[in-house]
């Protein structure tokens, strides 16, 4: 009998909580990707949601070679885990919203994420602006951390109320 990573074991989670709210209505989840990456031996499931329908999140879940190693080989040095990143696309007006945006992020995020907001626009349609705003959290998680994920995703449904306001 095989033992699951950390990885699936986190997976199951978040993807647990995730359609509960689904079911729930509290969100609704629109896509979602379940990936291995056979070049590069690395893992990721994606799910894509909206709170209303002025802002798409998206909640990913990465592992790579060098964790499943670290794990499988019981390296001492190692640092098996892996990785969320929280993403939100919402249409603005101007740029001159970033900054507004990062605020009411860091009211609900704090400082803990790192935030980058991507402007773009299609050609010939520049007054339609979307920010994609991208939070990482520099470190790797475990199974110590699964009862995180519900406040984690709470926060990124917070968010998303927030941006659309």
């Amino acid at each position: 009998m095989f033992d699951p990573t950390i990885y699936e074991n986190v997976k199951v989670v978040l993807e647990g909580e995730l359609y509960d709210r689904d079911l729930e209505g509290e969100i609704s989840i629109i896509n979602r990707k379940d990936l291995v990456d056979l070049a590069s031996l690395s893992r990721m499931y994606e799910v894509q949601f909206n709170e209303n329908p002025h802002v798409k999140v998206t909640i990913g879940l990465y592992a790579d070679l060098a964790s499943f190693s670290a794990e499988q080989l019981q390296l001492e040095n190692g640092n098996p885990g892996c990785e969320i990143k929280i993403s939100f696309d919402v249409s603005i007006s101007d740029t001159e919203e970033c900054v507004e945006i990062e605020e009411d992020i860091r009211s609900i995020w704090g400082y803990r994420p790192s935030i980058q907001q991507t402007v773009s626009f299609v050609h010939d349609q520049e007054e339609e602006l979307t920010s994609h705003i991208k939070l990482e959290f520099n470190r790797r998680i475990n199974e110590d951390q699964i009862s995180d994920l519900s406040e984690l995703i709470e926060y990124a449904v917070q968010t998303s109320q927030l941006l659309d306001e």
